[in-house]
Protein backbone atom coordinates (compact mmCIF):
# COMPACT_ATOMS: atom_id res chain seq x y z
CA UNK A 1 0.00 0.00 0.00
CA UNK A 2 1.43 3.43 -0.91
CA UNK A 3 2.46 5.90 1.70
CA UNK A 4 0.12 8.70 2.64
CA UNK A 5 0.18 11.69 0.30
CA UNK A 6 3.01 14.07 1.05
CA UNK A 7 4.24 17.34 -0.47
CA UNK A 8 7.88 18.35 -0.10
CA UNK A 9 8.98 21.84 -1.19
CA UNK A 10 11.70 21.87 -3.82
CA UNK A 11 14.13 24.64 -4.64
CA UNK A 12 12.50 28.05 -4.58
CA UNK A 13 13.10 30.56 -7.32
CA UNK A 14 11.96 33.96 -8.45
CA UNK A 15 9.95 32.57 -11.35
CA UNK A 16 8.60 29.28 -9.98
CA UNK A 17 7.53 27.31 -6.94
CA UNK A 18 8.60 23.65 -7.06
CA UNK A 19 7.00 20.84 -5.08
CA UNK A 20 7.69 17.11 -5.05
CA UNK A 21 4.65 14.89 -4.50
CA UNK A 22 4.76 11.43 -2.92
CA UNK A 23 2.29 8.63 -2.24
CA UNK A 24 -1.22 8.35 -3.63
CA UNK A 25 -2.80 11.10 -5.70
CA UNK A 26 -6.55 11.00 -5.07
CA UNK A 27 -9.48 13.14 -3.93
CA UNK A 28 -7.96 13.77 -0.51
CA UNK A 29 -4.90 15.38 -2.13
CA UNK A 30 -6.94 17.60 -4.47
CA UNK A 31 -7.41 20.35 -1.90
CA UNK A 32 -3.68 20.53 -1.19
CA UNK A 33 -2.91 20.86 -4.91
CA UNK A 34 -5.53 23.61 -5.21
CA UNK A 35 -3.84 25.46 -2.33
CA UNK A 36 -0.48 25.25 -4.13
CA UNK A 37 -2.11 26.74 -7.23
CA UNK A 38 -3.64 29.56 -5.24
CA UNK A 39 -0.32 30.38 -3.59
CA UNK A 40 1.59 30.34 -6.89
CA UNK A 41 -1.10 32.48 -8.50
CA UNK A 42 -0.98 34.96 -5.63
CA UNK A 43 2.80 35.22 -5.98
CA UNK A 44 2.57 35.41 -9.77
CA UNK A 45 5.00 32.53 -10.32
CA UNK A 46 4.83 29.24 -12.18
CA UNK A 47 3.98 26.04 -10.35
CA UNK A 48 6.12 22.95 -10.96
CA UNK A 49 4.92 19.61 -9.57
CA UNK A 50 7.40 16.73 -9.58
CA UNK A 51 5.39 13.51 -9.72
CA UNK A 52 8.26 11.02 -9.57
CA UNK A 53 7.15 9.93 -6.08
CA UNK A 54 3.52 9.23 -6.94
CA UNK A 55 2.96 5.49 -6.56
CA UNK A 56 -0.78 5.42 -7.29
CA UNK A 57 -3.03 7.81 -9.16
CA UNK A 58 -6.80 7.41 -9.37
CA UNK A 59 -9.37 9.25 -11.46
CA UNK A 60 -9.89 11.97 -8.85
CA UNK A 61 -6.11 12.53 -8.86
CA UNK A 62 -6.17 13.04 -12.62
CA UNK A 63 -9.10 15.40 -12.09
CA UNK A 64 -7.04 17.35 -9.55
CA UNK A 65 -4.17 17.76 -12.04
CA UNK A 66 -6.53 18.90 -14.80
CA UNK A 67 -8.26 21.32 -12.42
CA UNK A 68 -4.86 22.68 -11.35
CA UNK A 69 -3.84 23.20 -14.97
CA UNK A 70 -7.08 25.06 -15.67
CA UNK A 71 -6.81 27.13 -12.49
CA UNK A 72 -3.24 28.15 -13.26
CA UNK A 73 -4.14 29.11 -16.83
CA UNK A 74 -6.83 31.42 -15.43
CA UNK A 75 -4.42 32.90 -12.88
CA UNK A 76 -1.74 33.54 -15.50
CA UNK A 77 1.44 31.76 -14.37
CA UNK A 78 2.54 28.53 -16.03
CA UNK A 79 1.84 25.07 -14.63
CA UNK A 80 4.24 22.18 -15.21
CA UNK A 81 4.26 18.50 -14.37
CA UNK A 82 7.72 16.95 -14.33
CA UNK A 83 9.36 13.57 -13.78
CA UNK A 84 6.17 11.53 -14.14
CA UNK A 85 6.29 8.24 -12.28
CA UNK A 86 5.42 5.11 -14.26
CA UNK A 87 1.85 4.93 -12.86
CA UNK A 88 1.20 8.60 -13.72
CA UNK A 89 2.84 8.35 -17.14
CA UNK A 90 0.74 5.29 -18.00
CA UNK A 91 -2.53 7.04 -17.18
CA UNK A 92 -1.53 10.25 -18.95
CA UNK A 93 -0.65 8.30 -22.11
CA UNK A 94 -3.75 6.11 -21.94
CA UNK A 95 -6.02 9.18 -21.70
CA UNK A 96 -3.94 11.33 -24.11
CA UNK A 97 -3.69 14.04 -21.46
CA UNK A 98 -0.30 15.26 -22.65
CA UNK A 99 -2.26 17.55 -25.01
CA UNK A 100 -3.76 19.29 -21.96
CA UNK A 101 -0.92 19.12 -19.47
CA UNK A 102 2.44 20.88 -19.78
CA UNK A 103 4.84 17.99 -19.12
CA UNK A 104 8.65 18.11 -18.93
CA UNK A 105 11.25 15.49 -18.04
CA UNK A 106 12.89 17.52 -15.25
CA UNK A 107 12.40 20.55 -13.05
CA UNK A 108 15.34 22.22 -14.78
CA UNK A 109 13.73 21.70 -18.19
CA UNK A 110 10.43 23.22 -17.05
CA UNK A 111 12.04 26.25 -15.44
CA UNK A 112 14.32 26.73 -18.45
CA UNK A 113 11.26 26.85 -20.70
CA UNK A 114 10.03 29.83 -18.67
CA UNK A 115 13.24 31.71 -19.34
CA UNK A 116 13.08 30.89 -23.05
CA UNK A 117 9.55 32.26 -23.39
Amino acid sequence: MPDQFKIVPGPAGESAMVFRLFGQLDSSSSLQIAELCAEAGKRGVALVLDLSGIEVIVSSGIGALLAAAESMSELGPAFFLVSLSEPVDSVVRLLNLDAYLNIHSTEFEAISSLKAA
